[in-house]
C-alpha cells in the first residue's frame, strides 16, 4: 500500500494506492460456487452405501423367508447386492433346481408395491447339477417359454377388444381403413342382446399395409371376446391373449380357438375362467382355509412348520382352479396400521412363495395385503381378532 500527495486549489489531497502481489505457494482461487455442488456429490456418495445394503438386505431377507417357508434346510443365503448364492449339500438336483426357483420368485415388499428382488440366483454344483435332468424335471414347476415372434409382428399395430356390461370396446389401432371395416362390421355382426347390446369403435388407423395373416388374428380376438359374459382380448408386441369369464359349456371350444395355431404372431396367455369352475375352486379353497389356518411365527411373516401339510392341500386345489389367483393377507386392528397392512403384504408373499415352491405355475399367483381394512368379525374380542387374521385365495375375475 503506498500513499501519493497531491496539491490542488482547495488544499491537499492525499491518494490512497492499493497494490495486489501475487505470492508463490498459495492455493489458487476457487469460485465460491462449486462448493455446495461439491457437497451435494459427498452426500450423494454418502448415501449410496445404506441404500446399496438396503437393496442388499431386502434381498436376503425375501430370499431367506421363502427358503424357510418352504422347508429348505440345507441352503445358507449369502447376498453381494442384488445377486444371490446359495450354498450347502442339496439332497439331489431337483431340490437345488427348486431351491433356485423359490429364491428366483421371493418377492419383497417396497414402497412402489411387489418386486422380486433377487437378479441372479446360483446354486451348489458338487455332485448335482443346477437344473434337473429329464427324470427330476417331472418333480419340480417349469414355465413353458413363449415363443419368438419376427420382427414384422413385434412391430404390427396393437389392439386391445374388451367386453363388460354388455359393450364391446375397441381399442387399439389397424393397419388401414379396410382392416378397419372389415373388423368393425364383424364386431357389429356379434351384437346379441342382453349379452352384448353394442360395440364402441375407438379403433385407430396407422397407415400401413396390413401384413399377411394380421386380418385372421383380429377376427380370432373378435370371435373369443364375444364368446365371453367379460373379459378383454388383445395383440400387442405380436403376441395375442385373451382373459375371459363365460359359461362352461363354451370354455373348451373358446379355448381351442384362443390357442390355436396363429396365421401372423405367436399365442401369449389365455386365461379362460368358467363359471362353475371358479364357483368350485374358490368354495374348495375357502373350506381349506377356514377349517384349518395357515401359522405363522409371532408377528413375522415365516409360515410355521406345522402348515406344510396344510398347504400342500391349497396348493393341489389352486392347481386345479382356472386362470390367475390372488392371495390376501388380512390381520386384525392391533397395532399401527402401515404396520399391519406390511405385515399382511408379507404374509401373502410367503404363501406365494410356498405355493410355487409346490408346483404352482408362478405367473398365476399375484399376493396382496389389506392390513385390518377387510375385518370378518369385530377386533373387541380374542375370537374376533383371531378370524381377522387370516389368508384368502380369490380367482381373478376377467372384468378386475
Amino acid at each position: 500500500m503506498s500513499f501519493e500527495t497531491v496539491d490542488g486549489e482547495e488544499g491537499v489531497h492525499v491518494v490512497q494506492a492499493r497494490r495486489l502481489v501475487r505470492r508463490t505457494g498459495h492455493l489458487p482461487f476457487i469460485p465460491f460456487g462449486l462448493v455446495p455442488l461439491v457437497g451435494l456429490g459427498v452426500l450423494f456418495l454418502i448415501a449410496l452405501g445404506p441404500f446399496a445394503f438396503g437393496v442388499q438386505s431386502a434381498t436376503k431377507r425375501a430370499v431367506s423367508e421363502a427358503l424357510a417357508a418352504n422347508g429348505v434346510d440345507w441352503a445358507r443365503t449369502s447376498v453381494s447386492g442384488q445377486s444371490v448364492r446359495l450354498s450347502g449339500e442339496p439332497p439331489s438336483g431337483a431340490e437345488a433346481h427348486k431351491a433356485r426357483l423359490i429364491a428366483k420368485e421371493a418377492a419383497s415388499a417396497t414402497p412402489f408395491g411387489l418386486a422380486r428382488p433377487a437378479r441372479r440366483v446360483t446354486v451348489p454344483q458338487g455332485p448335482y447339477k443346477a437344473r434337473p435332468d429329464a427324470q427330476e424335471t417331472k418333480e419340480v414347476s417349469a414355465v413353458a417359454p413363449l415363443k419368438d415372434v419376427t420382427d414384422e409382428a413385434a412391430a404390427s399395430p396393437a389392439w386391445h377388444f374388451a367386453l363388460s356390461h354388455g359393450v364391446l370396446t375397441l381399442n387399439g389401432a389397424m393397419p388401414d381403413q379396410a382392416t378397419k371395416d372389415t373388423v368393425v362390421r364383424h364386431a357389429f355382426n356379434k351384437i346379441s342382446p342382453p349379452r352384448i347390446t353394442g360395440v364402441d369403435d375407438q379403433l385407430d388407423i396407422t397407415g400401413v399395409e396390413a401384413p399377411e395373416g394380421y386380418i385372421q388374428v383380429a377376427m380370432r380376438g373378435v370371435n373369443t371376446i364375444t364368446r365371453c359374459d367379460t373379459g378383454r382380448a388383445g395383440f400387442e408386441n405380436g403376441r395375442f391373449s385373451l382373459r375371459c369369464e363365460l359359461p362352461d359349456s363354451d370354455a373348451a371350444e373358446v379355448r381351442r380357438e384362443a390357442i390355436a395355431s396363429m396365421p401372423f404372431g405367436t399365442v401369449d396367455t389365455v386365461d379362460i375362467l368358467p363359471h362353475d369352475a371358479v364357483v368350485t375352486c374358490e368354495a374348495e379353497l375357502t373350506d381349506l382355509l377356514m377349517d384349518a389356518r395357515i401359522e405363522f411365527d409371532s408377528s413375522s411373516s415365516v409360515i410355521d412348520a406345522s402348515s406344510n401339510a396344510l398347504l400342500d392341500a391349497v396348493a393341489a386345489a389352486v392347481r386345479k382352479c382356472p386362470g390367475t389367483l390372488r392371495i390376501e393377507g388380512h390381520t386384525d386392528s392391533t397395532g399401527p396400521e402401515d404396520e399391519n397392512e406390511t405385515l399382511s403384504r408379507n404374509r401373502a408373499l410367503a404363501v406365494r412363495n410356498a405355493l410355487v415352491a409346490r408346483n404352482v405355475d408362478p405367473q398365476r399367483l399375484i399376493a396382496e395385503g389389506y392390513g385390518a381394512t377387510r375385518p370378518l368379525a369385530g377386533n373387541t374380542t380374542p375370537e374376533g381378532r383371531a378370524r381377522n387374521r387370516r389368508i384368502e385365495i380369490r380367482v381373478v375375475r376377467a372384468s378386475e
